[in-house]
């Protein structure tokens, strides 16, 4: 299998030896295979959220190694991680987090800045995705006017914006109804025919079951229970 992501015993211990101390992922190896779609599957507090940050470098392992693209980015430096997660992940959030404010476009620039690319070509990449997502005469608008699945769409369009290699989604579809889940899972589907790799971490049964994904990661206590390959 050709792997993107790689882990190695990772574990992410919060407020080690203190007596509120919670092991939050604990000694998982996977692999992540490239061009496919993933899914952290768990209830809440199963880690699946805690290992999505791990893997996408927004936080570091307590212990373990992380592969990325054959480089081990576990004790990397922030300075040099900033550039990984710009150049290899975009993230969909749970709650969306999009700015209110300010329209859909500039939400969905936002990533780039600062940037070297010029800001007419900027405008162009943004106006081509969001055509792809349907969200086109969307543009000028404020977010807080938009319905939630087109806040998802923005939320989509603003994680494709660097032109990333992986997308990592957290709980996309817990604000959507089961329409807007479905549609999000053709979304998903053709960003993956486009070459992305996808990980989702959800508990929403509309995503990690019905052979959607390739490969489902079933997750408790912070621990791997059981992998199913599709």
């Amino acid at each position: 299998m050709d792997s993107v992501i790689k882990t190695y015993d990772i574990a992410k211990v919060f407020n080690p030896g203190m007596p509120d101390q919670i092991k939050a992922v604990t000694d998982i190896s996977i692999e992540i295979e490239r061009g496919g779609i993933t899914v952290l599957k768990g209830p809440s507090g199963s880690g699946k959220t805690s290992l999505l940050s791990l893997i996408g470098c927004m936080s570091r392992p307590t212990s373990g190694r992380i592969i990325v693209n054959g480089k081990d980015v576990a004790k990397l430096p922030e300075r040099f991680l900033t550039g990984i997660r710009r150049s290899t992940f975009g993230f969909v959030f749970q709650h969306f987090n999009l700015i209110s404010g300010i329209s859909v476009i500039e939400n969905i620039m936002l990533p780039l800045y600062p940037s070297d690319i010029k800001l007419s070509s900027i405008r162009k990449r943004v106006e081509s995705i969001m055509e792809n997502l349907g969200i086109s005469g969307k543009k000028d608008f404020s977010v807080q006017r938009l319905s939630g699945g087109e806040q998802q769409r923005v939320a989509i369009a603003r994680s494709l914006i660097n032109e990333p290699e992986v997308i990592l989604a957290d709980e996309p579809t817990a604000h959507l109804d089961s329409k807007l889940s479905e549609d999000l899972k053709d979304i998903f589907v053709t960003l993956q025919k486009e070459g992305k790799t996808i990980i989702i971490a959800t508990h929403d049964p509309i995503i990690h079951e019905g052979g959607f994904a390739g490969r489902v990661i079933e997750m408790r206590d912070g621990m791997v229970k059981e992998v199913t390959v599709e």
